[in-house]
């Protein structure tokens, strides 16, 4: 567990007392003979990090194996990365500020040449990170809990234990309440994509409008309006009501969130997203797909639709040839929790983990809405789908398939409620041992072998779906053939078949034996109907049939990333490489792990590049194939 938490420590010293005056002082005369004692009990070697913006830049030289030619261009990913402020640490870790890192593999060069790959790394610079870092606390709440205290002359001040530590427990009710009653403004972390299109480079995070990037020094430039109209900052993705005057409507209203997860369309080369606002008159949600061309992020064309008593925004969509399918799980929420301020957005969520979940069918903005009609499901057996892999549309069949991570059915109640405290912790996430199957359901055949724990909170499978537009009904849903006991997340696919019936699909792998654990290496998993089902394996036993690469004792893997080889063939999967950002607690420092996919996993990494610091285990992110960032394949 310690080594695991240490996965989570905010990046570099940017826990440090230093004053900036202090740290270019000592900057400036690393290579001078004195030392300042307080800046060397702070660790020399994560020194090469700003400890206020998180910059770093420098060359990797400590390399094993060797780097691929066919290996160019820029490699984006971000995550919570500054975990709090002025020594009070974040209540959970997704509320912590994103944190960029770019690594730029260059052209080969000359023989005698070294090729070097250049690390950048820098904190997306929100509008609530500058505001906080003068005010040197907490000034907006936080999605998952996070928030200012109450007066502190009458609550008392946080005890700022230090980013590294334990965070507080909550203050006080009257505090929280006092403190955030009716202030709505959610903190815009930007922690959780980045996606490089149209010539911009994109912080996400989903409940609000995405943060541009310099493409090269990751400098913060502003607020992005992804080609919709301009909204004043601190405003809530909430329609205004209709039929009341403007002067009369609250100040909160009037805001738009973007999705953290769109899609690349292969066959096109668009960049697929959608919009949102919430309605607040009848609990229904307006959603705007829109596809982009990369010529200047242009609008190829756009379209706006209601979901029906759908009240929350889903976390992903599944995008096919000529649809986009979001997936509604079982989540309510609590307004006077929230408003009053006693409890955070994600904390006033409640969760059904054995309701039946919906899917809503769309039509692409490109297609003839007279042929394609919008339709929803209803009848999908309870699961939680949490990051699709890929969809497609079945030659034979015309069923829309899709491939996603999920929960089985559960009796959890609340929302990311073991990510939070200083970090996921297993030992708080109450495991059992017994595996169920589930009777097939009238209409359609289901083999769900499920157990009632997860990965943070039940054992994360990867699971197929099946869709009959014809009908409107879910024909089948079952945990992945082949990939029995597997504990994964976060599966990607070669980014040409992400509309596609794919061969292989690639996760972030927690262990096989269907058990609680945190990510300990990469899987390979076959999705084309070849792989045989192993329905009756028994809780603990291996599944053996699965190609894995462990990525060794102490160590612990981030999401992966396929990337295509320059100049290769597209239509093959295996043209490609695996690309995966690595924690070694032994060396408190990270590597990249790069996997030539013509190779099985479990032969291990082709090459490995050494930071000189640890990174903080991150989350979503992208690889252009120039500086131009025209556009990129992202996870």
């Amino acid at each position: 567990m310690r080594d695991w938490r240490k996965a989570w420590y905010t990046y570099g010293q940017c826990d440090t007392s230093i004053t900036p005056e202090e740290y270019n002082d000592y900057t400036s005369s690393l290579h001078a003979s004195s030392r300042n004692d307080k800046m060397e009990e702070g660790n020399e070697k994560q020194m090469v990090v700003n400890p206020f913006t998180g910059e770093a830049n420098y060359e990797i030289t400590e390399v094993d194996g060797t780097l691929p030619d066919d290996l160019v261009g820029v490699l984006y990913r971000n995550g919570p990365g500054k975990f709090g402020i002025n020594g009070e640490r974040v209540a959970h870790i997704l509320d912590a500020d994103g944190l960029v890192v770019r690594f730029e593999f260059p052209e080969p060069g000359s023989s005698i040449t070294e090729r070097r790959v250049k690390f950048t790394s820098r904190f997306v610079e929100t509008e609530g990170f500058i505001e906080e870092n003068a005010a040197k606390q907490f000034l907006k709440r936080g999605t998952f809990g996070t928030a200012p205290r109450g007066l502190q002359s009458m609550f008392g001040e946080p005890k700022r234990m230090g980013l590294n530590a334990d965070p507080e427990e909550k203050p006080p009710l009257l505090s929280r309440m006092a403190a955030n009653a009716f202030h709505v403004d959610i903190k815009n972390t930007a922690n959780t994509q980045v996606i490089a299109f149209g010539g911009k480079v994109l912080a996400f995070w989903e409940a609000g409008l995405p943060y541009a990037l310099d493409p090269v020094t990751l400098k913060t430039l502003g607020t992005d309006y992804v080609g919709g109209p301009k909204v004043s900052p601190g405003k809530l993705p909430v329609n205004y009501v209709p039929g009341l005057p403007k002067e009369l409507q609250p100040d909160m209203l009037g805001g738009r969130a973007h999705t953290a997860h769109p899609k690349m369309c292969p066959r096109t080369g668009h960049l697929v997203g959608w919009t949102w606002a919430q309605n607040p008159m009848d609990g229904s949600m307006e959603v705007t797909f829109t596809e982009y061309d990369s010529d200047g992020f242009r609008v190829v064309a756009s379209e706006s639709h209601v979901l029906e008593g759908v009240a929350l925004a889903p976390h992903d969509m599944v995008l096919t040839e000529n649809y986009i399918m979001l997936t509604i799980n079982a989540l309510s929420m609590d307004q006077l929790s929230f408003l009053s301020g006693a409890k955070g957005p994600a904390e006033s969520l409640g969760m059904d983990g054995r309701a039946l979940v919906r899917a809503f069918v769309f039509p692409r903005p490109t297609k003839d809405r007279s042929t394609f009609a919008p339709f929803v499901v209803n009848d999908i057996p309870a699961c939680f789908s949490i990051h699709f892999s890929h969809g497609y549309e079945d030659e034979k069949t015309g069923n829309i398939v899709a491939y996603f991570s999920g929960w089985p059915p559960n009796d959890s109640k609340t929302f990311l409620g073991a990510w939070g405290g200083f970090c996921p912790d297993y030992h708080q996430i109450p495991v059992t041992n017994y595996w169920r199957m589930v009777s097939p359901l009238p209409s359609f055949i289901i083999l769900f072998v499920e157990r009632e724990i997860c990965k943070f909170i039940n054992v994360m499978h990867v699971l197929l779906q099946e869709i009959d537009p014809s009908t409107k009904r879910c024909v089948d849903l079952r945990v992945s053939p082949g990939s029995e006991n597997v504990c994964c997340e976060h599966p990607v696919v070669h980014p040409n078949v992400q509309t596609k019936n794919a061969a292989f699909a690639y996760a972030q792998c927690c262990n096989v034996v269907g058990d609680s654990s945190a990510p300990l290496g990469y899987a390979k998993l076959r999705v084309d109907g070849s792989a045989r089902a192993q329905p009756f394996l028994k809780a603990g036993e291996r599944n053996e049939a699965v190609d894995v690469y462990w990525v060794g004792p102490r160590r612990f893997a981030g999401e992966p990333l396929v990337v295509p080889k320059r100049n290769g063939n597209l239509d093959r999967e295996q043209d490609g490489y695996l690309l995966g950002l690595v924690y070694d607690a032994v060396k408190d420092q990270s590597s990249l792990m790069i996997f030539d996919l013509e190779r099985e996993l479990k032969d291990g990494p082709v090459c490995t590049l050494w930071l000189k610091t640890a990174m903080p285990h991150g989350l979503h992110g992208c690889f252009a194939s120039d500086t131009s960032v025209k556009t990129s394949c992202f996870c």
